[in-house]
Protein backbone atom coordinates (compact mmCIF):
# COMPACT_ATOMS: atom_id res chain seq x y z
CA UNK A 1 0.00 0.00 0.00
CA UNK A 2 1.07 3.65 -0.29
CA UNK A 3 1.82 5.79 2.60
CA UNK A 4 3.38 9.54 2.67
CA UNK A 5 6.77 8.99 1.66
CA UNK A 6 5.64 6.61 -1.39
CA UNK A 7 2.96 9.64 -2.49
CA UNK A 8 6.12 12.00 -2.53
CA UNK A 9 7.94 10.17 -4.64
CA UNK A 10 5.19 9.39 -7.03
CA UNK A 11 4.96 13.61 -6.80
CA UNK A 12 8.54 13.86 -7.45
CA UNK A 13 8.94 14.74 -11.19
CA UNK A 14 12.70 14.58 -11.28
CA UNK A 15 12.93 11.99 -9.47
CA UNK A 16 10.76 9.60 -11.43
CA UNK A 17 13.89 7.78 -12.68
CA UNK A 18 14.85 7.13 -9.20
CA UNK A 19 11.45 5.45 -8.46
CA UNK A 20 11.14 3.47 -11.99
CA UNK A 21 14.51 1.91 -11.28
CA UNK A 22 13.42 1.13 -7.14
CA UNK A 23 9.81 -0.39 -8.85
CA UNK A 24 12.13 -2.43 -10.96
CA UNK A 25 14.37 -3.44 -8.19
CA UNK A 26 11.44 -4.28 -6.46
CA UNK A 27 9.53 -6.53 -8.86
CA UNK A 28 12.90 -8.22 -9.59
CA UNK A 29 13.06 -9.28 -6.23
CA UNK A 30 9.88 -10.97 -5.93
CA UNK A 31 11.54 -13.18 -8.13
CA UNK A 32 13.81 -14.90 -5.54
CA UNK A 33 10.77 -16.99 -4.41
CA UNK A 34 9.80 -19.93 -5.68
CA UNK A 35 7.64 -19.93 -8.66
CA UNK A 36 7.71 -16.82 -9.43
CA UNK A 37 10.30 -15.52 -12.16
CA UNK A 38 11.33 -11.53 -13.79
CA UNK A 39 12.13 -10.52 -16.75
CA UNK A 40 12.59 -6.91 -18.30
CA UNK A 41 12.00 -6.06 -21.75
CA UNK A 42 13.77 -3.79 -23.17
CA UNK A 43 12.04 -0.99 -25.99
CA UNK A 44 13.13 1.97 -27.24
CA UNK A 45 10.64 3.53 -24.34
CA UNK A 46 12.13 1.68 -21.33
CA UNK A 47 12.31 -1.12 -19.91
CA UNK A 48 8.74 -3.22 -19.67
CA UNK A 49 8.72 -5.94 -16.26
CA UNK A 50 6.77 -8.52 -16.43
CA UNK A 51 6.48 -11.18 -13.16
CA UNK A 52 5.67 -14.76 -13.84
CA UNK A 53 4.11 -16.73 -11.15
CA UNK A 54 4.53 -20.56 -12.29
CA UNK A 55 4.88 -23.95 -11.78
CA UNK A 56 6.11 -24.49 -15.54
CA UNK A 57 6.06 -22.48 -18.74
CA UNK A 58 5.78 -25.50 -20.81
CA UNK A 59 2.05 -25.08 -23.05
CA UNK A 60 1.53 -28.94 -22.50
CA UNK A 61 1.39 -28.39 -18.92
CA UNK A 62 -0.91 -25.56 -18.73
CA UNK A 63 -4.52 -24.90 -19.09
CA UNK A 64 -5.12 -21.34 -17.67
CA UNK A 65 -3.42 -18.45 -18.56
CA UNK A 66 -4.41 -14.92 -16.49
CA UNK A 67 -2.58 -11.68 -17.35
CA UNK A 68 -2.54 -8.77 -15.71
CA UNK A 69 -1.90 -5.08 -16.96
CA UNK A 70 -1.42 -1.72 -15.67
CA UNK A 71 -0.30 1.40 -15.99
CA UNK A 72 -0.76 1.68 -19.87
CA UNK A 73 -1.73 5.19 -19.08
CA UNK A 74 -0.56 7.70 -15.63
CA UNK A 75 -3.17 5.49 -14.13
CA UNK A 76 -1.49 3.33 -11.26
CA UNK A 77 -3.81 1.13 -9.81
CA UNK A 78 -2.76 -1.98 -11.46
CA UNK A 79 0.45 -1.30 -10.88
CA UNK A 80 0.56 -0.64 -7.23
CA UNK A 81 -2.01 -3.38 -6.86
CA UNK A 82 -0.20 -5.66 -8.85
CA UNK A 83 3.06 -4.97 -6.16
CA UNK A 84 0.52 -5.16 -3.60
CA UNK A 85 -0.74 -8.76 -4.63
CA UNK A 86 3.02 -9.59 -5.01
CA UNK A 87 3.70 -8.61 -1.64
CA UNK A 88 0.68 -10.58 0.01
CA UNK A 89 2.61 -13.59 -1.72
CA UNK A 90 5.45 -12.88 -0.40
CA UNK A 91 4.22 -12.62 2.96
CA UNK A 92 2.07 -15.21 3.25
CA UNK A 93 -1.18 -13.99 3.57
CA UNK A 94 -2.40 -15.31 0.25
CA UNK A 95 -1.29 -18.40 -0.81
CA UNK A 96 0.32 -19.13 -4.06
CA UNK A 97 -0.91 -22.62 -4.27
CA UNK A 98 -3.95 -21.02 -4.47
CA UNK A 99 -2.64 -19.21 -8.05
CA UNK A 100 -0.99 -22.61 -9.07
CA UNK A 101 -3.55 -25.00 -8.68
CA UNK A 102 -5.33 -25.73 -11.80
CA UNK A 103 -2.08 -25.87 -14.03
CA UNK A 104 -2.62 -22.22 -13.73
CA UNK A 105 0.14 -19.23 -14.65
CA UNK A 106 -0.24 -15.99 -13.63
CA UNK A 107 1.35 -13.31 -16.04
CA UNK A 108 1.80 -9.64 -14.39
CA UNK A 109 2.78 -6.73 -16.13
CA UNK A 110 2.50 -3.85 -14.16
CA UNK A 111 4.30 -1.08 -16.05
CA UNK A 112 3.12 -1.27 -19.82
CA UNK A 113 4.27 2.54 -20.74
CA UNK A 114 7.41 3.13 -19.31
CA UNK A 115 8.14 6.27 -21.69
CA UNK A 116 4.91 7.81 -19.80
CA UNK A 117 5.59 6.96 -16.68
CA UNK A 118 8.88 8.18 -16.93
CA UNK A 119 7.59 11.72 -18.84
CA UNK A 120 5.51 13.30 -17.05
CA UNK A 121 4.85 16.52 -18.91
CA UNK A 122 2.35 18.94 -19.55
CA UNK A 123 2.63 18.02 -23.24
CA UNK A 124 1.80 14.25 -22.52
CA UNK A 125 -0.90 14.91 -20.48
CA UNK A 126 1.08 13.63 -17.34
CA UNK A 127 2.51 10.54 -19.02
CA UNK A 128 -0.68 9.29 -20.33
CA UNK A 129 0.47 8.81 -24.07
CA UNK A 130 3.71 7.09 -25.49
CA UNK A 131 6.60 8.58 -27.25
CA UNK A 132 4.44 9.07 -30.47
CA UNK A 133 2.04 11.05 -28.29
CA UNK A 134 -0.72 7.99 -29.02
CA UNK A 135 -3.00 6.19 -26.47
CA UNK A 136 -1.36 2.65 -26.25
CA UNK A 137 -4.43 1.13 -25.47
CA UNK A 138 -6.12 1.48 -29.29
CA UNK A 139 -3.32 -0.75 -30.76
CA UNK A 140 -4.34 -3.80 -29.20
CA UNK A 141 -7.01 -4.97 -31.75
CA UNK A 142 -4.78 -4.44 -34.81
CA UNK A 143 -1.53 -6.66 -32.55
CA UNK A 144 -4.02 -9.38 -31.75
CA UNK A 145 -6.27 -9.55 -35.30
CA UNK A 146 -4.54 -7.61 -37.97
CA UNK A 147 -7.32 -8.99 -40.39
CA UNK A 148 -9.65 -7.12 -38.89
CA UNK A 149 -10.17 -3.74 -40.78
CA UNK A 150 -13.32 -2.21 -39.55
CA UNK A 151 -12.02 -0.01 -36.21
CA UNK A 152 -12.70 3.27 -36.13
CA UNK A 153 -9.79 4.07 -33.40
CA UNK A 154 -7.60 1.31 -33.94
CA UNK A 155 -4.72 3.91 -35.10
CA UNK A 156 -4.23 2.36 -38.17
CA UNK A 157 -1.76 5.00 -39.59
CA UNK A 158 0.53 4.50 -36.98
CA UNK A 159 3.65 1.60 -36.82
CA UNK A 160 2.47 -0.98 -34.28
CA UNK A 161 4.45 0.40 -30.84
CA UNK A 162 6.81 -2.32 -29.41
CA UNK A 163 4.80 -2.60 -25.98
CA UNK A 164 2.02 -4.70 -27.64
CA UNK A 165 4.88 -7.16 -29.78
CA UNK A 166 6.58 -7.85 -26.38
CA UNK A 167 3.09 -8.58 -24.81
CA UNK A 168 1.78 -10.78 -28.29
CA UNK A 169 5.08 -12.17 -28.22
CA UNK A 170 4.82 -13.54 -24.85
CA UNK A 171 1.53 -15.01 -24.70
CA UNK A 172 2.04 -16.64 -28.47
CA UNK A 173 2.97 -20.02 -26.95
CA UNK A 174 0.22 -20.26 -25.41
CA UNK A 175 -1.89 -18.43 -27.59
CA UNK A 176 -1.41 -21.46 -30.20
CA UNK A 177 -2.60 -24.05 -28.57
CA UNK A 178 -6.23 -23.06 -27.91
CA UNK A 179 -6.83 -25.86 -25.88
CA UNK A 180 -5.09 -23.42 -22.82
CA UNK A 181 -7.81 -20.60 -21.66
CA UNK A 182 -6.40 -17.51 -21.71
CA UNK A 183 -7.95 -14.40 -19.11
CA UNK A 184 -6.90 -10.96 -19.59
CA UNK A 185 -7.40 -7.90 -17.04
CA UNK A 186 -6.87 -4.65 -17.65
CA UNK A 187 -6.31 -2.18 -15.00
CA UNK A 188 -7.67 1.76 -15.69
CA UNK A 189 -8.81 4.93 -14.20
CA UNK A 190 -11.89 7.64 -14.63
CA UNK A 191 -13.24 10.11 -13.19
CA UNK A 192 -16.84 9.78 -15.28
CA UNK A 193 -18.42 8.05 -12.94
CA UNK A 194 -18.47 10.25 -10.05
CA UNK A 195 -18.24 13.40 -12.26
CA UNK A 196 -20.99 12.57 -14.26
CA UNK A 197 -23.18 11.60 -11.02
CA UNK A 198 -22.51 15.13 -9.94
CA UNK A 199 -23.37 17.10 -13.21
CA UNK A 200 -27.00 14.63 -13.32
CA UNK A 201 -27.41 15.78 -9.59
CA UNK A 202 -27.04 19.48 -10.57
CA UNK A 203 -29.20 19.43 -14.43
CA UNK A 204 -31.28 16.52 -14.68
CA UNK A 205 -34.58 18.24 -12.61
CA UNK A 206 -33.82 21.31 -14.26
CA UNK A 207 -33.87 20.20 -17.61
CA UNK A 208 -36.37 17.32 -16.79
CA UNK A 209 -37.53 15.65 -20.19
CA UNK A 210 -35.52 17.93 -22.49
CA UNK A 211 -32.00 16.74 -20.67
CA UNK A 212 -30.00 15.32 -23.58
CA UNK A 213 -27.88 12.20 -22.26
CA UNK A 214 -24.95 12.38 -24.47
CA UNK A 215 -22.85 9.51 -22.74
CA UNK A 216 -23.65 5.68 -22.31
CA UNK A 217 -22.67 5.81 -18.67
CA UNK A 218 -25.14 8.67 -17.65
CA UNK A 219 -28.08 6.57 -18.75
CA UNK A 220 -26.25 3.79 -16.82
CA UNK A 221 -26.16 6.18 -13.67
CA UNK A 222 -29.81 6.59 -13.63
CA UNK A 223 -30.54 2.93 -14.51
CA UNK A 224 -28.92 1.68 -11.78
CA UNK A 225 -30.65 4.31 -9.23
CA UNK A 226 -34.04 3.42 -10.64
CA UNK A 227 -33.29 -0.19 -9.76
CA UNK A 228 -31.62 -0.13 -7.01
CA UNK A 229 -34.66 2.36 -5.06
CA UNK A 230 -36.96 -0.07 -7.24
CA UNK A 231 -38.72 2.98 -9.16
CA UNK A 232 -41.20 2.04 -11.36
CA UNK A 233 -41.54 2.36 -15.07
CA UNK A 234 -44.09 1.43 -17.47
CA UNK A 235 -42.41 2.73 -21.31
CA UNK A 236 -41.05 0.33 -22.58
CA UNK A 237 -37.77 1.90 -24.20
CA UNK A 238 -36.57 4.33 -20.82
CA UNK A 239 -34.51 5.92 -23.55
CA UNK A 240 -34.83 7.02 -26.43
CA UNK A 241 -33.39 9.27 -29.79
CA UNK A 242 -35.57 12.08 -30.65
CA UNK A 243 -34.45 11.49 -34.26
CA UNK A 244 -32.38 8.46 -35.79
CA UNK A 245 -28.81 10.70 -36.25
CA UNK A 246 -29.00 12.48 -32.75
CA UNK A 247 -26.07 11.81 -30.76
CA UNK A 248 -28.20 11.72 -27.53
CA UNK A 249 -31.00 10.10 -26.08
CA UNK A 250 -33.87 11.69 -23.65
CA UNK A 251 -35.46 9.58 -20.73
CA UNK A 252 -39.07 8.70 -21.60
CA UNK A 253 -40.77 9.00 -17.70
CA UNK A 254 -43.32 11.04 -16.49
CA UNK A 255 -42.68 14.11 -14.40
CA UNK A 256 -43.24 12.45 -11.04
CA UNK A 257 -41.07 9.29 -12.25
CA UNK A 258 -38.00 11.79 -13.12
CA UNK A 259 -38.79 13.45 -9.96
CA UNK A 260 -38.16 10.29 -7.74
CA UNK A 261 -35.34 9.45 -9.87
CA UNK A 262 -34.18 12.93 -9.08
CA UNK A 263 -34.67 12.67 -5.51
CA UNK A 264 -32.83 9.18 -5.26
CA UNK A 265 -29.91 10.29 -6.84
CA UNK A 266 -29.28 13.27 -4.52
CA UNK A 267 -29.69 10.47 -1.97
CA UNK A 268 -27.51 7.85 -4.21
CA UNK A 269 -24.80 10.26 -4.28
CA UNK A 270 -25.12 11.40 -0.42
CA UNK A 271 -25.29 8.07 0.95
CA UNK A 272 -21.96 6.96 -1.43
CA UNK A 273 -20.01 9.84 -0.24
CA UNK A 274 -16.67 8.78 0.45
CA UNK A 275 -16.53 5.34 -1.19
CA UNK A 276 -15.10 4.25 -4.10
CA UNK A 277 -16.83 4.30 -8.06
CA UNK A 278 -16.20 1.37 -9.86
CA UNK A 279 -17.31 -0.97 -13.02
CA UNK A 280 -15.56 -3.81 -14.81
CA UNK A 281 -16.06 -3.62 -18.31
CA UNK A 282 -16.29 -6.77 -20.72
CA UNK A 283 -16.43 -7.80 -24.27
CA UNK A 284 -19.41 -10.31 -25.63
CA UNK A 285 -17.39 -13.26 -24.88
CA UNK A 286 -16.04 -12.63 -21.34
CA UNK A 287 -19.60 -11.59 -19.77
CA UNK A 288 -20.65 -14.39 -18.02
CA UNK A 289 -17.33 -14.75 -16.47
CA UNK A 290 -16.83 -11.03 -15.80
CA UNK A 291 -20.41 -10.59 -14.37
CA UNK A 292 -19.04 -13.79 -12.06
CA UNK A 293 -16.47 -12.22 -10.94
CA UNK A 294 -17.24 -8.45 -10.56
CA UNK A 295 -20.53 -9.59 -8.51
CA UNK A 296 -17.44 -11.50 -6.14
CA UNK A 297 -15.38 -8.50 -5.65
CA UNK A 298 -18.48 -6.15 -5.07
CA UNK A 299 -19.37 -8.65 -2.65
CA UNK A 300 -16.00 -8.83 -0.74
CA UNK A 301 -15.47 -5.07 -0.60
CA UNK A 302 -18.95 -3.68 -0.28
CA UNK A 303 -17.81 -1.59 2.52
CA UNK A 304 -15.80 0.60 0.40
CA UNK A 305 -17.27 0.53 -2.68
CA UNK A 306 -20.57 2.69 -4.18
CA UNK A 307 -23.35 0.77 -3.93
CA UNK A 308 -24.48 -0.70 -7.37
CA UNK A 309 -26.76 -3.28 -9.33
CA UNK A 310 -24.33 -3.13 -12.56
CA UNK A 311 -20.97 -4.05 -10.99
CA UNK A 312 -20.08 -4.92 -14.82
CA UNK A 313 -21.37 -3.44 -18.41
CA UNK A 314 -20.74 -4.35 -21.99
CA UNK A 315 -17.97 -2.64 -23.37
CA UNK A 316 -19.89 -2.12 -26.78
CA UNK A 317 -20.31 1.71 -26.23
CA UNK A 318 -16.78 2.49 -27.83
CA UNK A 319 -15.47 1.26 -30.64
CA UNK A 320 -11.42 1.69 -30.69
CA UNK A 321 -8.76 -0.95 -30.26
CA UNK A 322 -8.68 -1.71 -27.02
CA UNK A 323 -8.05 -5.25 -25.02
CA UNK A 324 -11.52 -5.68 -24.36
CA UNK A 325 -12.59 -5.06 -27.73
CA UNK A 326 -9.93 -7.30 -29.50
CA UNK A 327 -11.62 -10.10 -27.66
CA UNK A 328 -14.86 -9.76 -30.24
CA UNK A 329 -12.79 -10.01 -33.44
CA UNK A 330 -9.91 -12.07 -33.07
CA UNK A 331 -10.76 -15.66 -34.65
CA UNK A 332 -9.28 -18.04 -31.29
CA UNK A 333 -11.42 -19.11 -28.87
CA UNK A 334 -11.07 -19.14 -25.17
CA UNK A 335 -9.57 -15.85 -24.51
CA UNK A 336 -11.62 -13.99 -22.05
CA UNK A 337 -10.89 -10.10 -21.93
CA UNK A 338 -12.29 -7.76 -18.91
CA UNK A 339 -11.31 -3.67 -17.87
CA UNK A 340 -11.83 -2.81 -14.39
CA UNK A 341 -12.23 1.26 -14.29
CA UNK A 342 -11.69 2.74 -10.55
CA UNK A 343 -11.41 6.85 -10.12
CA UNK A 344 -8.70 8.60 -11.56
CA UNK A 345 -5.48 9.61 -9.06
CA UNK A 346 -2.98 11.37 -10.99
CA UNK A 347 -4.39 12.32 -14.44
CA UNK A 348 -2.99 15.93 -13.64
CA UNK A 349 -0.09 15.06 -11.62
CA UNK A 350 0.36 19.26 -11.47
CA UNK A 351 -2.45 19.78 -9.79
CA UNK A 352 -1.98 16.69 -7.70
CA UNK A 353 1.48 18.55 -7.02
CA UNK A 354 -0.12 22.49 -6.26
CA UNK A 355 -2.88 20.88 -3.90
CA UNK A 356 -0.06 18.95 -1.81
CA UNK A 357 1.28 22.29 -1.30
CA UNK A 358 -1.45 23.59 -0.39
CA UNK A 359 -4.28 21.75 1.35
CA UNK A 360 -2.98 20.25 4.31
CA UNK A 361 -5.66 17.54 4.33
CA UNK A 362 -4.68 16.43 0.53
CA UNK A 363 -1.85 13.27 2.11
CA UNK A 364 -4.66 12.07 4.09
CA UNK A 365 -7.31 12.14 1.89
CA UNK A 366 -5.34 10.88 -1.79
CA UNK A 367 -3.37 7.88 0.11
CA UNK A 368 -6.85 7.01 1.58
CA UNK A 369 -8.08 7.07 -1.72
CA UNK A 370 -5.07 5.29 -3.85
CA UNK A 371 -5.15 2.53 -1.61
CA UNK A 372 -8.61 2.11 -2.50
CA UNK A 373 -7.98 1.55 -5.64
CA UNK A 374 -4.81 -0.70 -4.74
CA UNK A 375 -7.56 -2.72 -2.65
CA UNK A 376 -9.70 -3.21 -5.35
CA UNK A 377 -7.45 -4.14 -7.50
CA UNK A 378 -5.87 -6.93 -5.25
CA UNK A 379 -9.31 -7.95 -5.04
CA UNK A 380 -10.11 -8.44 -8.39
CA UNK A 381 -6.51 -10.43 -9.10
CA UNK A 382 -7.25 -12.51 -5.99
CA UNK A 383 -10.77 -13.21 -7.11
CA UNK A 384 -9.63 -14.09 -10.79
CA UNK A 385 -6.64 -15.80 -9.64
CA UNK A 386 -9.31 -18.34 -8.43
CA UNK A 387 -12.44 -18.61 -10.72
CA UNK A 388 -12.98 -20.70 -13.33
Amino acid sequence: MIDKDGLKEILSLRNRNVLFEKLLKKLKKFAESEHISYDGFKTPEGTIPIVIIAKSLIPKDIKYVKFFIGAQHNEYNGLFGIIEFLNLIDNSIFSINEVLKNQQILILAPLMNPYGFLNPRKDNKSGYYIRNGTNLNRYWRRTFAPEYKNGDDDLSNRPIPEHTKVIKNLLDQFWRREEIQIYIMDFHETSLLQRFSEELNRNLKKASNTYKFDHWLKEGIVYNVIKLYNIKFTRKSLFYKCTPKADHTHINLTIKQLDMVCEKLQEYISNNYGKLPFYFCYSNKSKEFCERLAQNVYKNLKEILWETYFPAFNHNFNDHGCFVNMNDVIKRKGVYSIELEAPKQFFNIFDEIKKSKTDFRYFDKKIRDVNMNIKLVVESIKEMSTLY
